[in-house]
């Protein structure tokens, strides 16, 4: 077995009933999926301020449409979660692509700001069903030694969001207009439906080795061995996923506002900028194995530290586009590593309720996205984007912090 990075989560270190490595055409319907939600919760950063303009609303109360978006999804996902081990993956999949292709295009056709909250509500929920599912696939038909390769393969599908998918739609809407950004998500989804339909079944769960002694003393004392239960072991790593991404969507949602008004862009212009943090995301995805190879804790811990490091210079970037440019490549590798570090490991140590588990880390995610577009909002009017980007270079801080407990406490 490869260099796990943990002890604990050696789970399946023995190499019996692993999974037959997926070969990437197998993937392609999830990354098609991740990237047309990625496109969808990102777009709002680049055209803010046109939504804004169209129904006559602040930036801060455009930014409702994030937090709606982000609340229905952290309110879904552990719903579906409950019962989503219990309901085949590709099942879900399906019906939660079909959910969101309808909702994408209900945004378009929004005719007020209500309308559109409202329905990026929706958009919300079918995400909140889609990606614990398709995190879990993964978990389901990959071994733990090799997991972080196969995941950061999907997980590609943001990096692609922000590459192709911001720029694309930040362009479509200049040009065109908002709406029909929408209906080119909407589209995209619809792809990645069709290419799910052609996906393999995931095996059934396998017998998961405990991830720690007395998870092994729970497990053998209880009677409800079927019902979906969260692994205590993976609270932390929950934890430390929200302050992650509060770091994250703290201060995105609001960038495009301030490198707009500081470099005199359009949205067309800061998707560039958008497309150089995809560039670094695309990077880190497509070479998580170094995760498998060097420790995924360690990798973990090294990525935010630097996060940290790096938001605190992020501001004053954003009045400069060389240093911004590669500011943002930065942020997406380190990212990257941050957010494929984290699922591969929380696959693991709640092997046995795997989907309830990534239901709860898309609930911690966007319970961030909410909390950081509101909080992000308050701290922007009240003490300028430069506090905003410390701000999340502590949360930053913190997640790495929490990682260290938890790496001590199941040491």
């Amino acid at each position: 077995m490869g260099n796990t990075g943990h002890g604990p989560v050696h789970g399946d270190g023995d190499g019996q009933g692993a999974p037959a490595p997926l070969q990437p055409w197998a993937l392609l319907g999830l990354t098609l999926g991740v990237t047309a939600i990625g496109v969808e919760g990102l777009v709002i950063s680049p055209v803010l301020g046109d939504l804004a303009s169209t129904f006559e609303a602040s930036p801060a109360q455009a930014g409702w449409a994030v937090s709606a978006y982000g609340l229905a999804l952290a309110g879904a996902a552990p719903i579906v979660g409950l019962w989503g081990d219990r309901v085949p993956r590709l099942t879900l999949l399906r019906a939660a692509l079909g959910l969101f292709v309808l909702a994408g295009l209900l945004c378009a056709l929004a005719n007020s700001l209500g309308a559109l909250v409202a329905a990026r509500a929706l958009c919300g929920a079918a995400a909140g069903a889609f990606l614990p599912a398709c995190y879990a696939y993964v978990g389901d038909c990959t071994a733990f030694a090799d997991r972080a390769r196969a995941m950061g393969r999907v997980m590609a599908g943001w990096s692609l969001a922000l590459t192709l998918g911001i720029p694309v739609g930040g362009l479509i809407a200049q040009w065109w207009g908002w709406r029909l950004a929408f209906v080119a998500v909407a589209l995209l989804a619809a792809v990645a439906a069709w290419r799910v339909n052609r996906m393999p079944a995931a095996p059934l769960p396998r017998p998961a080795a405990p991830a720690s002694p007395a998870d092994t003393t729970r497990a053998s004392g209880s009677g409800s061995a079927s019902r979906p239960r969260l692994d205590r072991a993976a609270l932390p790593l929950l934890a430390l996923n929200f302050f992650d991404m509060l770091s994250f969507y703290g201060v995105y949602t609001f960038l495009g506002v301030t490198v707009q008004a500081r470099l005199q862009l359009g949205s067309g212009g800061f998707a560039l900028f958008v497309a150089c943090y995809g560039l670094g995301l695309m990077a880190s995805t497509l070479n998580a194995s170094v995760l498998d190879r060097f420790g995924k804790t360690q990798v973990l811990r090294g990525a935010l530290l630097l996060l940290a490091c790096l938001l605190l210079v992020l501001a004053p970037a954003t009045r400069h586009p060389t240093t911004l440019a590669a500011a943002m490549l930065c942020w997406g590798a380190l990212q990257g590593l941050a957010q494929t570090g984290t699922a591969t490991l929380v696959t693991q140590v709640s092997e046995r309720a795997r989907g309830l588990a990534m239901a709860c880390l898309s609930c911690t995610t966007y319970l961030a996205v909410s909390l950081g577009s509101f909080g992000g909002g308050w701290v922007l009017t009240q003490h300028g984007f430069d506090a905003l980007a410390q701000g999340a270079a502590l949360c930053a801080l913190l997640a790495g912090v929490l990682l260290q407990g938890w790496v001590r406490k199941t040491a």
